[in-house]
């Protein structure tokens, strides 16, 4: 049996390859989707008439700084938050979710340490936040999973015990975007009701990742027990380059990069036409929600059932993670037995296949996904999880030829005897 640590290279050197006529299948719109025509054009017509820095005090600026600003509030609206009144959040536009993410908890970590609360399905930029915070002297705890893939409340409480009258923060992941698994907001109720009663400084604050949320599922902000969120709109037919942070009123930011755009929190010329197609792809997300996910999940039950039965015909042994759990309805992550992931990802590559090993920030990574050993698989399935990610531009029959293209590939595996 080959070692599953073996040069990829080596072992998919007689892997069959896409016919040049062969169409690419694209399985990995959670990383990022083909921006929608409507967003293209209205982005397009930003730049023609808004070019001009909307910090200047002329009409060209005024124009660009009211499309901006019409943005903004579009997307705060649709996002279920309060975009007009005293208690109005704040959205604050970013590079995309890993600086959005940043925003969300260190800029509202504040000055002294304090503790937080992290899990093996929060994002990179999540976690590195959380290290960073270490080095200054918070808590950092690592949150436990029940084995369908949600905080578990009575050992979250547990995890949290230590705290003390310190100040918290606690992270969910609305959507995995390793798994598609929901995060159960319920979940945080004990922290909520064991403040209650007495004084907790600064309070529990709240940080959701929401990138593979926002685009299938409405999202209440204001209505929720979140204090930040963040997302991208890559993720759902937008631009890429940006994305925002979502902040309850009353809750205090430190910027990381000051300057006097953004209410002061982020520095920089805003980037309106990327702000304009942000707001348009929400708006088509969010129209077309209903029914974009009911098709989805009939096509995502299809994929997973052929995949299940193309690698039990090729002797391999698979799962579905998290095939129980409450999931989104655009993510699959296929685990494979004593499999490295890496060669399973190269050779879909060589037939036509586009689909990936985690999340895009940690595409590559020679780990395998830790939520697979938080989530109490065994360890040969550790190795040998891949993600594939659907959206509204994908077919039954691309599903279908997706499910064709890779069972020929876990037939090849199998008589290489890679996995």
């Amino acid at each position: 049996m080959a070692s599953r640590d073996a040069p990829a290279a080596r072992l998919l050197s007689d892997e069959p390859r896409a016919e040049p006529g062969d169409a690419p299948i694209y399985l990995d719109h959670a990383a990022a989707t083909p921006m929608h025509p409507e967003v293209a054009a209205a982005m397009q017509e930003a730049s023609d008439s808004a070019y001009a820095n909307p910090s200047s005090p002329h009409a060209a600026g005024r124009r660009a700084k009211q499309l901006l600003e019409d943005a903004r509030e579009e997307i705060l609206t649709l996002l279920g938050g309060r975009s007009s009144g005293p208690a109005r959040e704040r959205l604050i536009f970013t590079s995309g979710a890993t600086e959005a993410n940043r925003l969300g908890v260190l800029g509202t970590a504040g000055h002294q340490p304090g503790w937080i609360g992290v899990s093996a399905r929060d994002h990179a930029s999540i976690c590195a936040a959380a290290d960073q915070l270490a080095r200054t002297g918070w808590q950092v705890a690592t949150l436990p999973l029940t084995s369908r893939g949600s905080l578990d409340p009575a050992r979250l409480a547990e995890a949290s015990a230590g705290a003390g009258q310190l100040r918290r923060i606690l992270t969910v992941t609305t959507v995995c975007g390793q798994t598609g698994i929901r995060d159960d907001l319920a979940a945080v109720d004990w922290i909520r009701a064991d403040q209650a009663g007495r004084e907790v400084p600064g309070g529990l604050l709240l940080h959701a990742d929401m990138t593979q949320q926002a685009g299938w599922e409405p999202i209440a902000f204001h209505d929720s027990a979140l204090t930040s969120g963040a997302l991208a709109p890559c993720k759902f037919g937008g631009p890429r380059g940006i994305g925002a942070v979502v902040i309850r009123h009353g809750i205090p930011v430190v910027p990381l990069a000051p300057g006097p755009q953004e209410l002061g929190l982020r520095g920089g010329t805003e980037a309106v036409s990327l702000a304009v197609g942000f707001a348009r792809a929400l708006r088509l997300a969010a129209a077309d929600r209903e029914a974009a996910r009911t098709r989805l999940e009939t096509l995502r039950k299809r994929l997973e059932e052929g995949l299940l039965e193309a690698a039990a015909a090729a002797g391999i042994e698979a799962i579905v993670v998290g095939r129980e759990s409450d999931r989104a309805a655009h993510v699959v992550m296929l685990a494979l037995a004593d499999t490295d992931r890496q060669a399973v990802a190269m050779a879909a590559d060589l037939a036509g296949i586009c689909l990936a090993t985690g999340t895009a920030c940690a595409s590559g990574s020679s780990e395998p996904p830790a939520v697979l050993a938080a989530l109490g698989l065994p360890e040969r399935f550790h190795r040998g999880g891949v993600r594939l990610s659907l959206a509204v531009t994908t077919t039954a029959d691309l599903v279908d030829e997706a499910i064709a293209r890779l069972g020929a590939v876990f037939s090849r595996l199998a008589r290489s005897r890679l996995f």
